[in-house]
């Protein structure tokens, strides 16, 4: 009996920490030193950019039930930055913003991570896009807004995000979406 509960217990344990899906992921940070004149002195300030790039791996299929199979990395990626700013002398710094990169109709947008939600913004005219906060009932979706349209917006399981809103005009629901983005190799 005491053996059946220890296999029942390692079983149970192993499929709850069972291995996450294989990324292809590189990360890099880059720490610059900008002096500026506020007046009465110069100071320094850190600033601290780590860029991580992930991209999905699957098992050729040309391959299956071998022990060694080829891997095929996919051109999709996903592109995080983290630019943290330290403001004092002390070792620790003092904000933080974290954005991952999108494409819609071939620009790049920047999805600034915020407590409620995300920010939208151009990455060519650096204007704020539209915003998206998270819904109560469900923080799988979010509320989206911006000059044009009003809609409900959620992230697919490729990652992509998409945005359906009632069009007004057409008197239809419209559908649009911020890709990840893709690799240029």
């Amino acid at each position: 009996m005491k053996n059946l509960i220890y296999i029942s217990v390692f079983l149970i344990s192993g499929a709850l920490f069972a291995q996450e899906k294989p990324k292809d992921m590189s990360e890099t940070t880059e720490v610059k030193t900008v002096k500026i004149n506020n007046g009465e002195k110069v100071v320094e300030n850190k600033i601290k950019v780590t860029t991580k790039e992930e991209k999905k791996i699957k098992l050729d299929k040309a391959d299956a039930g071998k022990v060694n199979q080829d891997m095929v990395i996919h051109d999709d990626k996903t592109v995080t930055k983290t630019i943290a700013i330290d403001n004092d002398n002390d070792p620790f710094y003092d904000s933080e913003i974290e954005l991952v990169t999108y494409i819609r109709n071939g620009k790049e947008y920047d999805f600034i991570k915020k407590s409620n939600g995300f920010s939208v913004t151009s990455n060519s005219s650096k204007s704020v896009f539209g915003n998206a906060l998270k819904t109560s009932l469900d923080d799988r979706y979010y509320i989206f807004n911006n000059k044009d349209y009003s809609g409900i917006g959620y992230f697919t399981d490729e990652g992509n995000f998409v945005i359906e809103y009632y069009d007004t005009e057409s008197n239809s629901l419209m559908t649009t979406k911020f890709m990840t983005l893709k690799s240029s190799k």
